[in-house]
């Protein structure tokens, strides 16, 4: 991938023979603090360091850098604040694609136990609406951006039925139509246990979030954001035209990747079929790669 908001590698260093192939370095550029350290040292001091506008042009990157990601094939699943980082200029990095996969429409892979909780959405916790898709990415991007807002986390649960507390608390319980998508694609039983919750109805965000000023663009674009049901949830697409962005979006300067990514680990292998491989990966690398592997402006 070649984003100027992904983190890039720089070099890969392996031993010369795949027989004594047992680690592997990668060297990337600097990409400067995590999101989580700056939020951590905000509270720490109770002094606020980002500014709206520094919110609105982090918010701005991640749905740029999603828009690659997701055109890419790619659903992210791990976007958290410790997997973002800042320069000091406040060019942003998506990080750690440890978790990464191709999206495939029929995908039972995909597992329920991918990214930190508190960040993790509805569908990818509770139920599978057809396996999960890029939107849960959305949803992430959702709690970040309250996160940046408030600087608390907006769904901080100890335990998965705590945290659906915490959401429908806010977002209101499933409706009719969810509760039937959810039932037609897993079982009876797993809409008995939502119904056995506490119904909730969605919060005014205005309301919510009003001792922290926002504007009305970003509460608009947070209620589109934190949708339980996926299918009604903002695309990224449809993010990165919303006018909360306005002052910098720059369709021409929004790249779609070029091709489809395959990340499919799905397959059953054993170690040393994982290491051969891993290293025919590596070795393709390098060779459709310049040495060192510094991509060029023109490839960013």
């Amino acid at each position: 991938m070649r984003h100027d908001n992904i983190i890039c590698a720089l070099d890969i260093y392996t031993p010369d023979e795949e027989n004594d192939f047992r680690d592997v370095y990668v060297v990337t550029e600097f990409a400067g603090r995590s999101l989580y350290q700056i939020l951590k040292q905000q509270r720490d001091y109770g002094r606020r360091v980002l500014t709206d506008e520094h919110i609105k042009f982090i918010i701005y990157q991640i749905i740029r850098a999603l828009k690659y990601i997701h055109s890419a094939n790619i659903i992210h699943r791990d976007l958290k604040p410790g997997n973002l980082a800042l320069t000091d200029d406040s060019d942003l990095m998506i990080l750690d694609f440890g978790l990464a996969r191709s999206l495939e429409k029929k995908d039972t892979s995909l597992t329920q136990y991918v990214q930190t909780r508190w960040y993790r959405s509805p569908e990818v916790i509770y139920w599978k609406i057809d396996s999960y898709t890029n939107l849960a990415d959305m949803w992430s991007l959702g709690c970040i951006a309250a996160e940046l807002l408030t600087g608390e986390p907006l769904f901080p649960g100890d335990e998965p039925n705590a945290q659906y507390q915490r959401i429908t608390q806010l977002c209101g319980s499933p409706d009719e139509e969810l509760l039937t998508k959810i039932e037609n694609d897993n079982s009876s039983a797993i809409k008995a246990v939502i119904q056995s919750y506490t119904t909730h109805k969605r919060r005014n965000f205005r309301d919510v979030f009003s001792a922290h000023n926002p504007s009305e663009d970003f509460i608009d674009l947070l209620e589109k954001l934190l949708v339980l049901d996926p299918e009604k949830r903002i695309t990224v697409e449809e993010a990165i035209q919303h006018p909360y962005l306005a002052e910098f979006s720059l369709p021409e300067d929004e790249p779609r990747a070029d091709h489809i990514f395959d990340l499919d680990d799905s397959q059953a292998r054993t170690r040393f079929e994982w290491r051969d491989a891993v290293w025919k990966e590596i070795m393709n690398y390098k060779r459709l790669s310049s040495s060192p592997l510094i991509p060029g402006e023109a490839d960013r």
